[in-house]
């Protein structure tokens, strides 16, 4: 199935209320979790996954990592069922 729009936002919020002035959104469970269990939005087409994509962790170096740093980046991969990814460095 293709879907396309012309609506662009960095905020699930603004998202999730245009969805439900105006019709359809494609978005991330995660993202739009309160709205979904509030049902102001109703979940369609449940087998349909998206396309998925990568969350990335962007920090200026490894070198002096903190860790503080280290341990969000493992907490994100294991909420979001991922490894941490490994950067060209390391492999």
């Amino acid at each position: 199935m293709r879907v396309a729009g012309n609506l662009h936002a960095n905020s699930a919020t603004r998202c999730a209320r245009r969805a439900r002035r105006h019709g359809i959104i494609n978005e991330p469970d995660f993202l739009l979790a309160p709205a979904l269990q509030a049902g102001r939005l109703v979940r369609l087409l449940p087998e349909y996954t998206g396309g998925g994509g990568d969350i990335w962790a962007v920090y200026p170096s490894r070198r002096h990592l903190s860790l503080k740093v280290r341990l969000f980046v493992d907490h994100v991969a294991a909420v979001f069922g991922g490894a941490p990814a490994r950067t060209a460095a390391q492999h």
